[in-house]
């Protein structure tokens, strides 16, 4: 069933709303800096049209939050295959670029999901933690079934996508206003970290340790 145009015309207002937001934060602003009337008159709304849509700064942060992490998953998924049709090597490395091009489009939002994973709003950190999470249980499954697959001992596969989450997290972080080739660079360091990170794994779960 299609919409009606009310609906739509609240769908679109909503995202006017939410991309106002992401542009005050475009400077360098964080969102916590940020008022709701100012936020009305970046959208070109009176205050009140803004309350229909979310009644206070929170719902609005946990709005910027939700939409920023549904892209994230979406272009980590983007593309996907199989680790064990293409293997581990060239999945790494498509992995890295997917996160790659996320961080590179949605700059603003990318930020936004580092100042808020450690910010002092606990609804927030809640949501981002619980969306990281589905990325991990994802990634997880993958490694798990790649390494089935070549009939391997199991691996301990939470642990090995807890640090590939972290790690390309710290990659987004580091390509972060720099130019181009140092972002190739960096990547390419990430998809050796990552295989190292895969190896290290397979080694623990046949018994070697430190």
């Amino acid at each position: 069933m299609s919409d009606t145009p009310r609906q739509r015309q609240k769908r679109e207002t909503r995202e006017r709303i939410l991309d106002s937001a992401t542009s005050l934060m475009a400077g360098g602003r964080s969102f916590d800096s940020l008022g709701l009337r100012e936020v009305a008159r970046e959208a070109g709304l009176a205050a009140t049209s803004l309350y229909n849509h979310f009644p206070d700064m929170e719902a609005l942060g946990l709005a910027l939050i939700d939409r920023a992490c549904f892209r994230l998953r979406g272009g980590m998924a983007e593309g996907r295959r199989s680790m064990i049709e293409i293997g581990v090597a060239r999945a790494v490395r498509e992995l890295v670029g997917r996160f790659g091009r996320f961080q590179h489009l949605y700059e603003d939002e990318f930020r936004l999901l580092l100042q808020q994973r450690l910010g002092r709003r606990r609804a927030y950190r809640l949501r981002i933690h619980g969306e990281l999470q589905l990325l991990i249980d994802e990634l997880a499954e993958d490694i798990r079934q790649v390494v089935a697959s070549q009939g391997r001992p199991p691996v301990p596969a939470e642990r090995e996508a807890e640090a590939a989450v972290a790690l390309m997290f710290s990659l987004g972080v580091a390509m972060l206003d720099v130019s181009p080739a140092r972002r190739e660079q960096l990547a390419r360091n990430a998809a050796e970290q990552l295989e190292i990170l895969a190896l290290g794994g397979r080694r623990w779960a046949a018994g070697e340790r430190l």
